[in-house]
């Protein structure tokens, strides 16, 4: 069984054998589902990059956990989704979906065809978003949890610059390299109704490669999938010559 314990409670010197750490109301809930028992081990993770053990502590109604091995796995690198912000509940699910497929941050983006989507991502709906980018976390097992920033129109994201390899989904692009080294690198994915003109000159003149991803038309959240998906396969080859 895997454990989220609160990053923000770190010791300065991180965690060691010993160390005991309450479990917030999302936590004991799991537990009591899981019929969780006193001094049970679990895996421990705190989607900053922790990996680690411990023992299940329970004094009534209240549960936490001592540590007994942690160790800091370095992050990894960069797998950025842009992705303009349709429907919230699809977007949700595309969260959840993209940290089992290793992406590392993703920003809803505001086009011009996304921006009065009536059902889109407005900075409300970030803690619960932030919060199910956690609990997949725990689900797959990895160690640092997707960063979900807050909606970014798509002239401020253009004028940050881009480290490593970009790709704009694109139907008239090109298929994308079957081979990437482990560079950061960004994937934009537009509205459903698609980039304007303007806005897709603006993002090739900045360095964004158009990538075709599929026959057909995709859906944001699909796009979004098989391009991270492509993107992890090309870093597993690059990496294995």
């Amino acid at each position: 069984m895997r454990v989220l314990i609160p990053a923000g409670g770190r010791p300065p010197g991180g965690w060691a054998a010993g160390h005991r750490v309450g479990l917030d109301d999302n936590e004991v809930h799991h537990l009591r589902v899981r019929r969780a028992r006193d001094r049970e081990i679990v895996e421990l993770l705190d989607g900053t990059g922790l990996r680690g053990t411990g023992r299940l502590v329970q004094t009534g109604n209240q549960w936490a956990v001592e540590v007994q091995s942690a160790q800091q796995e370095s992050r990894p690198a960069e797998l950025t989704l842009a992705v303009a912000a349709g429907d919230r509940d699809r977007f949700s699910w595309m969260v959840e979906k993209a940290v089992e497929l290793g992406v590392t941050r993703i920003i809803p983006l505001e086009t011009a065809r996304s921006s009065g989507v009536a059902t889109g991502i407005r900075d409300a709906h970030l803690r619960r978003l932030r919060r199910q980018a956690l609990e997949a976390t725990k689900q797959c097992g990895v160690a640092w949890a997707v960063q979900v920033e807050e909606p970014l129109s798509l002239d401020d994201f253009r004028g940050r610059p881009l480290t490593g390899p970009g790709w704009l989904a694109d139907r008239s692009g090109a298929p994308p390299p079957t081979r990437l080294g482990g560079n950061a690198m960004t994937v934009v994915i537009g509205p459903e109704g698609g980039l304007t003109d303007a806005e897709r000159a603006g993002l090739v003149a900045v360095g964004y490669l158009p990538i075709v991803l599929g026959p057909h038309t995709l859906r944001f959240e699909t796009a979004a999938l098989a391009a991270a998906a492509l993107a992890t396969a090309a870093r597993m080859r690059g990496s294995h010559g």
